[in-house]
């Protein structure tokens, strides 16, 4: 009996039961919710948590949480067109909706699989030297610890594509790496809270949206801004700026074009049909939500938790002296703090010497604010939230990042297979499928090559499929409501109606977001985001009439074999 006759078997009885009976037996069911959940956990993913936690504690636990539920809603439709029509969204769109689209979402999605693969090698490698093993806290090190990294994950994305238990135990080696972070966090969280000050109120309470968070800064460095005195407002416009950048690029950025493209692919593979469009939703919220917004809200918490220890750690380790050279992007920052008092062109008149000495004589409350505003270290993170006799919570958080990195690794080789697969026309399987997910091994070389990887790679990927995701879900929400595309099975009642309504949040609030970033992103004083936008709007419209004309033209060649026929016919 096949795995998907079964699955079809186990949702027949599911739906005949109801209630909490139908919830139990879709859990034995395993969907693509959790291999979507680890690919968000990514790096990025971690990052974010730990500069929202940093900047706003747990008043931020609503970006990420809101943006993923905004993203489920896009899934969803996602899932109904590709079950209903039986086509991946790259065939569908290339065929029957806009050719230029099409590619642009393609390309855009290997480039994330990229972008997102290539610092998980870094951050594995780094953590498992510096916390788990100290003996490989060296470059030697490092490349062994990422080389392992890479044929562990190799190995277990060739798993993928075989049937029978070499399958099983793939899909079941990612719900125990699952499983692991939940529990190496929940456990941190329990163990940090008691003495942390935090209240579950206050977690609680930070679910729910607060748009001031992009205007104020946060009450936790009221402290510091009241000792800065008359330069409180140079520091204050800091803090907002960043903390705007911050929500705004975690909040557009939590669910990857990457993970929008691959999700039909991964349920064509299964045989999914329209039988498991019930289920699809479940897996997604039960899969995927969940288990997301518990692992990035406990990341949060307990980034929120190593802040207070940070500035405790801070106040006595400032060295006003020595400190500010530790950093470039310190340094930088109490620069501007200097230019800010005396102005730029005195500044610049001063000889190097006395340009030190300027940013030596500042108060130790420049220092420590500059230091927080810098970018947030995952092993400082670490090692603060471990000193407070908490030793257990260091190789906790260690086994998390590794994990995360390692389970990143994997799912991504598996999309980019399906993705590679999917451009060519080939089956997904085989040799098309592993050259796919090996081609993700190059980026295994990255953090070792490029010293600046962030500048050349992160950052022009990230905008660049960021560009995308206006257009992807605007195309979302007039796909799912296309007669011509889904027929009968376009989404009707009170289910088609709370669709609707979250596909066109999505659009207005995840889009909005994504076009404002892309929007203002410059490279120097040439406006790159304004081009690119442009850019793809032009290459949309092309692709909407090159394709209409196209099937205007198959209509009237039919029309004339039509015509042939009856010439033929009276002639006789």
């Amino acid at each position: 009996m096949s795995e998907s006759f079964k699955e079809t078997t186990i949702l027949e009885k599911a739906n005949a039961q109801g209630g909490i009976k139908k919830v139990l037996i879709f859990s034995k069911i395993s969907g693509p919710g959790i291999w979507l959940t680890l690919a968000a956990l990514s790096a990025g993913s971690l990052i974010g948590s730990l500069g929202l936690g940093q900047w706003l504690g747990t008043e931020a636990l609503w970006v990420q949480a809101s943006a993923m539920l905004l993203g489920i809603f896009s899934l969803w439709a996602v899932s109904q067109i590709s079950l209903n029509t039986q086509q991946s969204l790259f065939s569908l769109m290339k065929n029957e909706w806009n050719p230029s689209l099409a590619w642009w979402f393609a390309g855009s999605a290997l480039v994330t699989n990229f972008a997102w693969c290539m610092p998980q090698f870094r951050f594995g490698a780094e953590i498992t030297g510096s916390i788990l093993f100290p003996p490989l806290d060296n470059k030697g090190g490092k490349i062994g610890v990422a080389f392992v990294l890479l044929c562990l994950s190799i190995f277990l994305s060739f798993w993928y594509e075989r049937s029978g238990l070499h399958s099983k135990l793939f899909q079941w080696i990612l719900r125990l790496i699952l499983f692991s972070l939940i529990g190496c966090l929940g456990v941190s969280v329990c163990m940090l809270i008691p003495g942390s000050g935090l209240s579950f109120s206050s977690i609680f309470s930070g679910f729910l949206p607060d748009l001031n968070n992009l205007t104020n800064t946060s009450p936790r460095f009221e402290a510091l801004l009241s000792q800065t005195g008359e330069f409180r407002s140079f520091w204050e416009e800091n803090l907002v700026s960043r903390q705007k950048e911050l929500i705004l690029i975690t909040f557009s950025s939590t669910l990857g074009v990457n993970l929008l493209f691959s999700l039909p692919l991964l349920l064509l593979g299964r045989g999914w049909r329209r039988d498991h469009n019930q289920f699809a939703k479940f897996n997604l919220f039960l899969g995927l939500f969940i288990p997301f917004v518990l692992c990035s809200s406990c990341l949060t918490i307990l980034s929120a938790v190593a802040h207070q220890k940070m500035i405790h750690s801070l106040n006595e380790e400032v060295s006003v002296n020595t400190k500010y050279s530790e950093s470039e992007t310190i340094r930088n920052l109490l620069k501007e703090r200097i230019i800010f008092e005396i102005g730029e062109e005195q500044f610049q008149s001063l000889p190097p010497f006395q340009q030190d000495e300027k940013i030596e004589s500042l108060s130790k409350p420049n220092y420590i604010l500059a230091h927080l505003v810098s970018q947030s270290d995952t092993q400082k993170w670490i090692h603060y939230l471990s000193d407070s006799g908490k030793e257990p919570v260091k190789y906790l958080l260690g086994i998390v990042v590794l994990l995360i990195s390692f389970s990143t690794i994997v799912i991504l080789m598996v999309l980019n297979g399906h993705l590679i697969c999917e451009i060519l026309g080939k089956p997904h399987k085989g040799a098309p499928f592993q050259t796919g997910s090996l081609l993700l091994a190059v980026s295994s070389i990255g953090p070792f090559v490029w010293s600046d990887q962030d500048a050349w790679v992160a950052d022009p990927s990230y905008f660049l499929s960021l560009a995308i995701i206006p257009y992807i879900l605007l195309s979302f929400l007039l796909m799912l409501n296309s007669k011509e595309l889904l027929g009968r099975q376009y989404p009707q009642g009170i289910k088609g109606f709370s669709l609707n309504v979250g596909v066109c949040l999505s659009f207005l609030l995840l889009g909005s977001c994504s076009f404002y970033l892309v929007w203002n992103h410059t490279w120097g004083s040439f406006p790159i985001g304004q081009v690119l936008v442009t850019l793809i709007g032009i290459l949309v419209l092309i692709g909407y009439f090159s394709l209409k004309n196209k099937k205007l033209a198959q209509r009237l060649k039919g029309l004339e074999v039509r015509l042939d026929r009856v010439d033929q016919l009276k002639n006789k």
